[in-house]
């Protein structure tokens, strides 16, 4: 399924985050320019967490942890901070180039 990019989606979809993915949608509240590398690239990390767990068993879990450990403990959220300060990988930024 081709990944869709959207950027500056507005508050009213977005609530209180700056990124969001509801897979293949990759969405951003605000406009390309002021998205940084290190939200693009955490984002990265969810489609890549979509992909490897299901669309299902990942917003599933999600929703389950979050209710259960909070969102700043949601195992997902924990690992792509973890991996959101590296540099993006050159298909990351052919795809953040193009979109």
């Amino acid at each position: 399924m081709k990944l869709r990019i959207r950027y500056d989606v507005g508050k009213w979809l977005m609530g209180r985050f700056y990124g969001k993915v509801i897979y293949p949608f990759v969405l951003f509240r605000k406009p390309k320019r002021d998205v940084p590398n290190w939200l693009f690239r955490h984002e990265m990390e969810h489609v890549y967490q979509v992909r490897r767990m299901g669309w299902f068993t990942f917003h599933f879990t999600y929703l389950i942890h979050a209710i259960r450990y909070g969102y700043e403990n949601i195992p997902v959220e924990v690992e792509a901070s973890r991996v959101q300060n590296k540099k993006l990988t050159k298909a990351e930024q052919k795809l953040f180039d193009e979109s």
